[in-house]
């Protein structure tokens, strides 16, 4: 029987590496890939791993690592009401202030609620809205310029309400000027100079649809578009922070029946002296890495970066810090060594992250093995069921859907995918694709916009995940680093 095991353990061995049904990787980009035993940690395969890439928001799971190994999955951000003078039957003779932690889920409503629940029914003074928890750029460095006025780049700030972001709509019906709208409640000033073209026309003139911003959250569309029944959704990011959060906490004061002779105001003050009134606190680290791993989300990654900077290194976090802190977290916790690998931000939207991927295998491992992370396994997204993966097209067939979790990872000419997948023999392993500098001819995207051609890095992400299932998985490459 042993001897039987053995030549049925060789020949899968052997099949895994001779499938005919061979993976082709897209021409004139590069790829990395490893694949592991998720429960040993033994690797099976892997390609140009030490390679330099662009992870994109595959990176997430770095910074939900180390949040994880830092903090625990019960913490969560506190947003703090503070005041200064006397208060008196709910009469303050002083300042009022609110110190905002960088809590990425805050609305206006829960504003207003901690408001409310103060006692507080009168401010002589000033309502100082404090951002002395993070310090510097509110976004991170290498993001593009022409991305900054929509909502997946909503500045990461200390002050976030309502995810610092405002949907609004733009009308293009044939024959008739382009219309922008945004609900009456919003703080910000919309207008379009937009033209209303069909395709061969915004072809003939190189023409698409362009954002001009103007202080304070004044949004101006140019250009041209195509008609079409429904509005176009539009989702403008928060340029002045401090504006933003000055009229929407006019509003929340008025809802919680507060009176103020003085004015709102912008603060940086260390606070910590100051008299508490109450707290907010936002869910559990759980949910909230749910949120930035399901749903991919830039905001809550890249305010969890800050806020580990400023707990790792006890000073307002930054983009700067937190990079740092990410690093040293992992090593010391997890023995990840990142090495060259270098980080820009928490969500990988900006181009000058990199990463390899025996760094992305090595934060799966720590996730399936590590008794304090293994709770984020259950935060991935499923493919065909949930999240970034619920309509990804190369894992929507009949032999993957439902058996890979993973984080998706997609910017210009990026195609990424690292997590787990579960094979046809009952294995769980852990998987890190990577697929950069993809780019197809004008003659290539006309035949796929006609059905006549796949995307290129999509077949080749459905062929190498399908060949893991069926533990037949080859790539047929000319480097010769494959092994």
């Amino acid at each position: 029987m042993k001897l039987l095991s053995t030549l049925v353990s060789a020949v899968l061995a052997t099949a895994f590496v001779t499938s005919v049904s061979a993976a082709t990787p897209p021409a004139n980009g590069q790829s990395a890939w490893m694949l592991a035993d998720a429960a040993t940690g033994n690797i099976e395969r892997r390609h140009q791993e030490q390679q330099l890439m662009k992870p994109a928001s595959t990176q997430k799971l770095v910074t939900v690592l180390a949040g994880a190994l830092a903090l625990g999955p019960d913490w969560h951000y506190t947003t703090t009401l503070r005041y200064r003078g006397e208060l008196r039957q709910g009469r303050l003779d002083g300042d009022l202030l609110i110190d905002f932690a960088g809590d990425p889920s805050l609305t206006r409503e829960q504003l207003a609620a901690l408001l409310r629940q103060s006692g507080i029914r009168h401010v002589s003074g000033r309502v100082l809205l404090n951002q002395y928890r993070f310090a510097g750029y509110d976004r991170g460095n290498g993001w593009s310029w022409n991305d900054l006025g929509v909502c997946y780049t909503a500045p990461a700030a200390a002050l976030i309400l309502d995810r610092n972001c405002v949907q609004g709509a733009l009308y293009a019906r044939s024959g008739q000027p382009a219309r922008a709208t945004v609900p009456a409640h919003q703080p910000v000033t919309v207008s379009a100079d937009v033209a209303v073209l069909n395709k061969a026309e915004r072809e003939q003139r190189f023409c698409a649809l362009e954002l001009d911003m103007t202080p304070p959250n004044q949004y101006h569309l140019t250009g041209c578009i195509g008609p079409r029944q429904d509005p176009w959704p539009l989702r403008f990011a928060i340029q002045d922070v401090t504006a933003w959060g000055e009229r929407l906490t006019g509003w929340a004061l008025q809802q919680a029946g507060i009176t103020l002779s003085g004015h709102i105001e912008g603060s940086r003050v260390d606070a910590g002296d100051w008299a508490t009134l109450g707290q907010h606190h936002s869910p559990p680290l759980r949910e909230l890495a749910r949120q930035i791993l399901v749903h991919s989300d830039n905001l809550y990654a890249d305010s969890l970066l800050r806020t580990l900077g400023a707990q790792h290194f006890n000073q307002p976090g930054s983009f700067r810090n937190g990079t740092q802190a990410v690093r040293e977290i992992l090593k010391q916790e997890a023995d990840i060594d990142l090495g060259p690998s270098w980080l820009a931000d928490g969500s990988g939207l900006s181009a000058h992250n990199l990463l390899r991927a025996k760094d992305l295998m090595a934060v799966l491992l720590t996730m399936a093995q590590d008794p304090r992370a293994q709770w984020l396994m259950a935060a991935l997204p499923v493919s065909g069921e949930s999240g970034t993966l619920r309509y990804r097209k190369s894992v929507q067939g009949p032999a993957l859907k439902g058996r890979v979790i993973a984080k998706t990872g997609t910017i210009a000419h990026v195609q990424n995918l690292a997590g787990f997948i579960d094979t046809d023999n009952g294995e769980r392993k852990a998987f890190v694709l990577l697929q950069n500098g993809l780019s197809i001819s004008p003659e290539q995207s006309a035949a796929m916009a006609a059905g006549e051609l796949e995307w290129p890095a999509r077949r080749f992400e459905r062929d190498w995940l399908e060949g893991v299932t069926q533990r037949s998985s080859i790539v047929k490459t000319n480097q010769n680093n494959t092994h």
